[in-house]
């Protein structure tokens, strides 16, 4: 026949062009999948007691191409990965990479069913009920069934219509991710607050103080807000909580920095008042006004330093756009510019620029009053905050990227675990990505570990006594003051084998503005969200976890050891003794801290070593760097061999 050359050479471009697509093109459109579609086998998705198969018409690759109902052939384009976005799923074509999709997030009957780019958005995020002998696929968005117009005949593009538990909205959905079953663990019911906790911090007596910003449900989003906060002291042992408006001040504590001083006050700096500092006192349960600083800012990071100033970098939300070099505080002395600690050391290639891309950086103090800079700009950094600064490149963050709205946690002296965030700020999808970075040894590695089971942006993390890192909430698609694609499964991740096991869920999204942190009692607070006036996304509330270690495997209440006759003062580098029950086989200080924005600086763990006295006293030794143990106040914990925390004592090390 005319332009058909032989049947040989035929067959060897067939080869030749399979071949490319095995090791070129799938892996290519695979590599931009989220974790958990990479993780699972490709099935079809079958009309209930059918032949019919969900078919991307064409096999088309391009976005828009309408999905059919087609006899199964086992084709590329009728093979689909489930990806879990917290309770919904993704369903990704495998012929074209790109997602199952309401066509323009429709929310009437007869919204077409198309392939879309994959972009986080809830009409790509469906929940798979149980019905008849499969599964109803019903669109996250719009609550609407996906839905074949016939069950015999063939080439008819899906749509979505009411639920009505019909044939033609029956699906077998094959290659389902094997559901992991949740570790023992449990969630209070929700304790009301009268504000949103956007911001929060240990004091203490075991408290947690918490505060919105000029309002206690929305903010004022303008150059001259009202100069006001709106702050409670919540008790986690009644759940009680009792309501303060600060004016004194006249600050804005929305969206600042935040630091846990060594006296045990909590240094709030910027935000929508963007030069005012604040302080709080937990003796005397006031708030008095602190220096200024030099530079305006909104969304800076910030942390304590081991020679007890506080650090400040980034923050181009507010106070204009850019120029936010480091800023150290020193008290009684007040604030002094680190010219050479330049704001586009930290920014990611965040879509909407400096605006977004120098917010919420990821730090933590290490010796001489140093900091190391972990992210969430995929390169990383060292910052001596002596005189006019100085910075030293600490290489990228393992194959990690820009992680904005993801977290760093140090669970061991000197090492920390990176997860989750998103290459922007908003409207970008999230990664699963976990990667471990050690400085102990005063050079940064870096090393990529299994990821997450779920994609997850303004998550929190919170590190355990044990060494355990919970991951709380989150969002697959980061959309702020939306809870949409929100993660209500918490994830435990374990040093000593690198894997992430979920927990029970908790009742509420903890998605943008919401909080998570470690208390007195070994216990975890996750909270907030929202704070957008009218709408449905404020949480004023506070749950509280109680991770696996204190339960035995029955969900029973865990023996817990005791601890008695602990100092309330310790200093650098000498030794402690302290009465604990003699089941006890570890210490360790878990720093008071606080938390913004999914940021915290000012978490570390740090594991003590100790003798046992001729009395049976315990003598636990303080280590002397305070780059270690960064001055301040601490939980101290004793353990059992079964890693079971006591309540803690706090002390404060000076």
């Amino acid at each position: 026949m005319p332009g058909i050359r032989s049947t040989s050479h035929a067959s060897s471009l067939f080869v030749r062009c399979m071949r490319f697509l095995l090791l070129v093109a799938l892996p290519l459109a695979l590599a931009g999948m989220p974790h958990a579609a990479r993780a699972q086998s490709s099935a079809p998705i079958t009309l209930s007691g059918t032949s019919l198969c969900a078919d991307v018409s064409g096999e088309s690759r391009a976005p828009g191409a309408p999905v059919i109902t087609w006899s199964c052939w086992g084709g590329a384009n009728q093979q689909w990965f489930p990806s879990a976005t917290g309770t919904r799923y993704n369903l990704i074509n495998q012929n074209s990479g790109l997602c199952m999709d309401v066509s323009g997030q429709s929310q009437s009957p007869g919204g077409p069913v198309i392939q879309w780019t994959c972009n986080g958005g809830a009409n790509q995020a469906f929940s798979l009920t149980p019905q008849g002998a499969g599964y109803a696929i019903v669109a996250g968005h719009s609550g609407l069934c996906v839905t074949a117009s016939s069950t015999t005949s063939q080439g008819n593009q899906l749509s979505q219509q009411v639920c009505n538990g019909s044939a033609t909205q029956t699906w077998q959905v094959a290659g389902l991710p094997v559901q992991q079953a949740a570790l023992p663990s449990k969630w209070t019911t929700p304790y009301q607050l009268p504000l949103v906790p956007l911001q929060a911090a240990n004091l203490p007596n075991g408290n947690v103080l918490v505060w919105s910003a000029d309002a206690p449900l929305d903010f004022t989003d303008s150059a001259n807000p009202p100069a006001r906060t709106y702050t409670a002291i919540f008790n986690p042992s009644n759940g009680t909580s009792s309501q303060v408006i600060v004016t004194n001040t006249a600050h804005d504590m929305f969206c600042p920095g935040i630091s846990n001083l060594p006296d045990g006050r909590i240094f709030v700096t910027g935000g929508l008042s963007v030069r005012q500092t604040s302080i709080y006192s937990p003796t005397t349960n006031t708030w008095t006004a602190g220096n200024q600083m030099n530079i305006p800012r909104g969304y800076q990071g910030s942390v304590t330093l081991s020679n007890g100033n506080v650090f400040v970098m980034g923050g181009s939300w507010s106070g204009g756009l850019g120029g936010k070099s480091g800023e150290t505080w020193t008290s009684g002395s007040g604030w002094r510019i680190n010219s050479a600690i330049l704001d586009d050391y930290i920014v990611t290639n965040d879509a909407r620029g400096v605006f977004r891309s120098d917010n919420h950086a990821w730090m933590f103090a290490v010796g001489n009053g140093r900091v190391f800079h972990a992210g969430p700009s995929k390169a990383m950094h060292w910052f001596d905050t002596a005189g006019n600064g100085n910075v030293s490149p600490a290489g990228n963050r393992g194959s990690d990227g820009d992680a904005m709205n993801g977290n760093a946690v140090m669970y061991d002296v000197g090492k920390i675990l990176a997860v989750g965030g998103a290459p922007s700020y908003d409207q970008s999808p999230a990664t699963a990505n976990a990667t471990l970075i050690d400085i102990s040894s005063g050079n940064a590695t870096t090393r990529t570990i299994p990821p997450m089971s779920y994609r997850r942006a303004f998550n929190n993390s919170v590190v355990l006594p044990n060494g355990q890192v919970v991951v709380i909430g989150g969002q697959t698609f980061a959309e702020p003051f939306s809870d949409n694609n929100a993660v209500l499964t918490p994830e435990l991740w374990d040093p000593a084998t690198n894997t992430f096991s979920p927990l029970a869920q908790q009742a509420v999204p903890r998605t943008y503005h919401s909080v998570a942190l470690l208390l007195n009692d070994g216990r975890v607070l996750s909270g907030g969200g929202g704070l957008c006036g009218s709408c449905s996304t404020n949480h004023t509330d506070i749950e509280i976890l109680t991770p696996p270690y204190l339960l035995n495997s029955d969900g029973s209440a865990a023996s817990r050891p005791t601890l008695s006759s602990v100092p309330s003062d310790a200093q650098l580098g000498t030794t402690i003794v302290v009465t604990a029950s003699r089941s006890t086989r570890a210490f360790v200080l878990m720093r008071s801290s606080s938390v913004t924005h999914s940021l915290n600086n000012e978490q570390r763990r740090v594991p003590l070593t100790f003798s046992v006295g001729t009395a049976g006293e315990f003598q636990l030794n303080i280590p002397s760097d305070p780059g270690v143990v960064v001055p301040g106040y601490y939980m101290l914990f004793a353990l059992n061999a079964n890693g079971v925390p006591s309540v803690s004592r706090v002390l404060r090390v000076r």
